[in-house]
């Protein structure tokens, strides 16, 4: 079903989705982007003013919560209702929403349909990619132009789906690619290897890579043109890694930095306030974007290295009500400041 766009501002409702950090000035300061405290300020990033959807259907919701379901280019992946009924992808800063459904193929199973969204910053025009875990349809793309769904089914593609039919979350989309972990640790159904379930939404093929590490490590998917574009970001002990692919489409470690070494004020942090883990959480344009959490204590801090000068910003997450579970970086849509650093190979992250 096609949903209209709105662009209504309603009275705020209540949400039980978890919070999102928009990155302030005292990560970014010296940006010389005067919009950034304003935005962040006027923001609604945890979507209570989000429209009502313009429907005749009297339809009636278990749960009328919106959950947050990914986030990119400055846009808001939500899902209604535990079996997802509705979809919508929401502007926190101009607080419009474009709604819309999953195909009428999957309405028995909407449950089990694990979505990503990928966003062209440059025309706002944004796609949602959907698969199925059981079931012979197994994925589809939504796009804002068209307002359709479009399968792009095969029986490559369900070969693939194979591996993946217990996935528990979502994906997340890394320049052209989109990614599913198989989260190896979490899920008893799968086997000591961890496995990334990946799609070039450029040729539309599925495919799935083994990481160069074992099951239990933080990592990303980061898109790197100069090394045929698909990367993965990790943290071991601590350690940031970068790895590419060689000529014989090997692994091979490209970066590797030792946090508590080469910034030694962290030693004393891991100390005094017990930080156990840094959680990798995206990597954009030659930036690490990390979480550092305590074993004891209910804050932590978020963190972003700057790979091409090694250089690391830190600040604390001040939230009264601290949460432990699936957190998205929002980069807003600005223009691209002038580059400083000296060394341009990873800055197409």
């Amino acid at each position: 079903m096609e949903r209209s766009v709105t662009e209504s501002v309603k009275m705020p409702k209540t949400s039980l989705a978890p919070p999102v950090d928009a990155l302030g000035d005292d990560l970014l300061a010296g940006s010389g982007n005067p919009n950034l405290a304003t935005a962040v300020a006027d923001g609604d990033f945890f979507f209570e003013d989000i429209p009502d959807i313009d429907s005749d259907d009297e339809e009636e919701y278990y749960d009328d919560k919106w959950h947050l379901r990914g986030c990119v280019g400055g846009r808001l992946l939500l899902s209604r209702d535990w079996n997802s009924v509705d979809l919508a992808v929401y502007d926190p800063l101009e607080r419009t929403a474009v709604f819309f459904r999953p195909p009428n193929v999957w309405r028995t199973s909407f449950h089990m349909v694990r979505y990503a969204i990928l966003a062209n910053e440059a025309d706002s025009s944004f796609r949602v990619i959907g698969f199925q875990q059981w079931g012979d349809t197994f994925s589809a793309v939504f796009s804002s132009g068209s307002r359709k769904w479009v399968m792009i089914d095969s029986d490559a593609d369900r070969h693939v789906g194979d591996d993946f039919y217990h996935i528990m979350s979502d994906g997340t989309s890394a320049g052209r690619f989109v990614y599913w972990r198989s989260d190896t640790k979490k899920v008893k159904f799968y086997k000591t290897e961890e496995k990334i379930m990946v799609l070039d939404t450029e040729t539309m093929v599925w495919s799935v890579i083994k990481p160069p590490f074992p099951p239990g490590e933080s990592y990303c998917i980061a898109d790197m043109a100069e090394h045929g574009g698909l990367c993965i970001v990790s943290s071991k002990e601590k350690c940031v890694q970068v790895w590419v692919r060689n000529s014989n489409n090997e692994w091979m470690l490209k970066k590797e930095v030792l946090l508590l070494n080469k910034f030694g004020y962290l030693k004393k942090l891991c100390r005094d306030e017990w930080m156990k883990r840094v959680r990798i959480l995206a990597m954009k344009a030659g930036y690490v974007y990390m979480e550092f959490w305590s074993i004891r204590k209910p804050h932590s801090y978020l963190l972003a290295l700057n790979l091409n000068i090694t250089k690391l910003k830190i600040f604390r997450n001040q939230s009264t009500k601290p949460y432990r579970g699936s957190a998205f970086p929002f980069f807003m849509r600005f223009p691209p400041l002038p580059a400083t650093d000296d060394d341009n190979k990873l800055r197409g992250a």
